[in-house]
This record gives structure tokens, sequence and C-alpha cells, in this order.
């Protein structure tokens, strides 16, 4: 089985302008990883990914890419002023979505902690709209071990939900509030939530991979190192070959991060990409099938209960 742990349910209106906006963003985002597409490349890519609210789309490329499950999840930030009203109403537009193609998706839902109402706001997700998780993006402006990010944590560590938190530096992001030092604490105190790390801090790899080795429940995603294989294989290879031989192969999870970078590297590719590990390359480093699998796979269902 393979899934990907971390895709972006984006219910936007499929205008010109906004697919120029992201389209803009993410590649200035690929290209400081080393890869570089025109816009115009990706232009239509991004203007049709960007109209599937019901996530038609997204489960005619999982069949066509081999991806068995998806979990789709949504990014609250209160600095764009939407009220809880709207952000329930995306989140279940989100677990509709994922409704409609059950056994195929799963849904994380998104609520900022620095909503008043956060707790009540995510347990009604778990507990109305039939979510899966929770999905944070600290580096809008607050930490994940935060007093009011421990009160939604109660909810999730009660009703025994993951948290896939992001954790690595951006652009556009402030990137001091997703250091991986601040899961550790998370990790400690909340023995029921299974934290998955998305990228595995990236850059900062080292510092979750320090982290992972002692906290069984810190896991990481593989998001955006796409970018890294297209760019610097043979790095790409080495640290990952690295972080398996610190930690085993339980704690990394496969992930596209999509749609935001399926017009830069296809998820057919990036999933040939992992299978291809086991074969050994001029560097001298293999993967087993084991721990391809466990990546692809394996980890995510025992994780997500599948």
């Amino acid at each position: 089985m393979i899934i990907d742990v971390h895709y972006h349910y984006m219910r936007l209106p499929a205008s010109d302008d906004i697919a120029r906006n992201m389209a803009s963003g993410l590649l200035l985002d690929a290209e400081r990883a080393g890869v570089k597409k025109s816009l115009e490349d990706v232009l239509p890519a991004y203007r049709d990914l960007m109209d599937d609210p019901e996530c038609d789309k997204l489960v005619r490329r999982m069949d066509e890419n081999g991806i068995d499950v998806t979990a789709i999840c949504v990014v609250d930030n209160v600095d764009f002023g939407i009220d809880n009203e709207r952000v329930l109403r995306i989140n279940d537009y989100c677990a509709k979505a994922a409704a409609k193609h059950r056994g195929r998706l799963i849904s994380l839902a998104g609520i900022d902690p620095r909503r008043p109402e956060a707790p009540a706001l995510f347990r009604k997700c778990i507990e109305e709209f039939g979510m899966n998780g929770l999905k944070w993006h600290p580096d809008n402006g607050y930490y994940p071990n935060s007093p009011e990010a421990y009160a939604v944590l109660e909810v999730a560590n009660e009703l025994g939900m993951p948290l896939l938190t992001h954790c690595s530096p951006l652009p556009r992001s402030r990137a001091k509030y997703a250091m991986p030092i601040y899961l550790d604490d998370i990790a400690l105190d909340f023995p029921n939530v299974e934290i998955i790390a998305a990228h595995m801090g990236h850059i900062w790899w080292h510092d979750w991979a320090a982290l992972a080795k002692y906290k069984s429940n810190i896991s990481g995603d593989l998001a955006m190192w796409q970018l890294m294989f297209v760019s610097k294989p043979s790095l790409f290879r080495r640290y990952l070959r690295e972080i398996l031989d610190i930690l085993g192969p339980e704690q990394v999870l496969f992930a596209s991060d999509g749609p935001v970078f399926e017009p830069i590297v296809s998820n057919r590719d990036w999933v040939g990409i992992i299978k291809g590990l086991t074969t050994r390359g001029a560097d001298g480093i293999i993967f087993t099938g084991e721990e391809v699998d466990a990546i692809l796979g394996d980890n995510a269902a025992r994780i997500f209960g599948l």
C-alpha cells in the first residue's frame, strides 16, 4: 500500500490571478531548492489542480500514480481574517470530499490554535465531521508547544488523533516557530499523539532525527524532498540513508506536499524515485525493499490505523 500523508485540500476559485500568485510563490521555493521551471510551463497545471473541490481529479491522479491513500489537509491561519464559521465550513468540505472517496482519502482538520474556541472547533471536526487528525502550520506565528496549542493537543491526546505539523524553514514564513525542538515537549506530554514532522525538518533534519531517535511518537514525512532528489540526488540518497541508519525505517513517511509541487515533480516520478532506491547507486548506497515498503505506506498505515 502506498500512502501520501501530506496533500493540501484547496477550495479556491480557479482564477488566473490566484493560480499565478500561487504558482509564482511555489516556483520560488523550487528554485531555491535547485529546480527551475518557468511560470508559463506550470500555470495550466496549477489552474487545473486548483479546480477540484470534491477531489475527483486527485483520485484519478492517484490511480495513475499508483497511490492508494492520500491524507488531505486544511491549513488555517487566523491572520487571514477567516471567522470560525468559515473555517469549519472549509473543514467540512474537506471531510465530505474524503467521505465521497472513502478508502482512498482521509482528512486532517486545519484549526489554528490561536483561535479562542480552537479546542471545541477541533473536537467538532473529529466527532461530527469524521476527520482523522490535525494539521498545523506554526510558522504562521505560533509555537506548537504554546499554552493555546496544548489546549488543542489535549483533545487530540484524548481522541488519539495524529498531528501533522510543518517543520522546516520556508521563504515566506516565520521559521523560528517551526523548529523541531518544539516537538520534544509535545512528544513527552502527549503520548497518545503521533507527531508527523512535515518535511522532517528539511535543512534541520539532524535536529529532527535527534528527537525522533528517543521519541518513537515523532515521525517525519518526505514532502518537499523530491526537489532535493531532482536537483541533488546524491545528497538525497546520503541524507536518507543516514536518517534510516540513525532511526531505522519506522519513522519516515512518504508525502508529496501536493498539489503544490506536482507540476514541478510529478507524483508518479516521486513514487518511482522511492521505489528505485532499492537499486544500488554509483555512490554504493542501497536501500532494502523492507525500508522502501515502510516509507511508502507501512508506517502511515500504522499511524492512521488503516
